[in-house]
């Protein structure tokens, strides 16, 4: 569920002492110039994969907490398995017991992810299923070197990924992200998400998980067409236009806002009629199922 988080301290100078106490983190990093042996900020030290960073303005702690736990319980760092909301309060936990005054930090960037599993290759689905986001196209379509199909759809508060997991670490299996991450803190705070400690509450992670499944609902997902479907050749020309991103883009001018209201609902008429939903509405219904499997665990 919850990946990376980006905080900051609201007393700087507490935890800047603590952190640069040698008792409390035996490496610190610092910028150090070679002639005059002068040393400046940024002061930078770890707990995990955890990311401690000094300025001369503030004081951030970011990275994944789910691979902060893998690496407590497994000491290998990774995000790909399930990561349910026990180990999401036990990490915070642990978090909170290495550093002073973790409640009071407030969160500034913040992902929420579900992995699920698939009976076919991540990769075929969102390549040749996964369209448009909102009727915009993806601003990133990356392969990873050949590690897996991965698009991101770029907004302004947030980004949607989308990207196979399985791939990405080798595994045995077909395993398929959604994930939003969130650029900044409007795009939660209203969720009830203001301090780590937040993500600990099971109402503020179903308000999260609500706000992705909705990102979802605007996901153009259709099936793929065999080349022996009954669909007739009018609504095959009418799903060719549909799925071009040049299509909605022209209907998004000022002066056709209209047509595209009624273009939408012709849309979805003709996907429904022509029973091509089936793989939307298993990604949907698998989504809730692991949401709820997670906050039960």
């Amino acid at each position: 569920m919850i990946d990376y988080v980006r905080q900051y301290y609201l007393d700087k100078d507490k935890i800047e002492s603590f952190v640069t106490d040698k008792e409390n983190f035996e490496e610190l990093y610092t910028v150090l110039e070679y002639h005059s042996g002068e040393i400046s900020y940024p002061f930078t030290a770890n707990i995990g994969s955890m990311e401690i960073r000094i300025n001369d303005k503030l004081v951030s702690v970011m990275n994944s907490i789910h691979k902060l736990y893998n690496e407590l319980k497994e000491n290998k760092s990774h995000n790909h398995n399930d990561f349910s909301y026990s180990a999401i309060c036990e990490t915070i936990d642990y978090l909170g017991s290495k550093l002073v005054d973790l409640r009071k930090t407030r969160l500034t960037q913040l992902e929420f992810g579900l992995n699920i599993r698939l009976p076919m290759p991540a990769e075929f689905v969102i390549k040749e299923n996964i369209s448009l986001h909102k009727l915009e196209i993806h601003n990133h379509n990356e392969q990873f070197n050949g590690r897996g199909e991965y698009k991101q759809f770029n907004h302004y508060n947030y980004y949607f990924k989308i990207y196979d997991k399985a791939k990405q670490f080798n595994l045995n299996e077909n395993v398929i992200r959604f994930e939003i991450k969130y650029k900044r803190n409007k795009g939660f705070n209203p969720l009830g998400a203001f301090n780590i400690y937040d993500l600990k509450n099971k109402q503020v992670l179903k308000a999260l998980f609500g706000d992705m499944l909705k990102r979802f609902d605007e996901l153009t997902i259709i099936d793929n067409i065999p080349s022996d479907s009954t669909i007739s050749v009018e609504d095959r020309k009418s799903l060719e236009s549909y799925l071009s991103f040049n299509f909605w883009d022209k209907l998004s001018l000022r002066g056709n806002r209209n047509i595209k209201s009624i273009e939408v609902k012709k849309f979805e008429k003709l996907l429904v009629k022509n029973d091509l939903l089936k793989t939307k509405t298993f990604l949907r219904a698998s989504l809730i199922k692991k949401f709820n499997e997670l906050l039960d665990s």
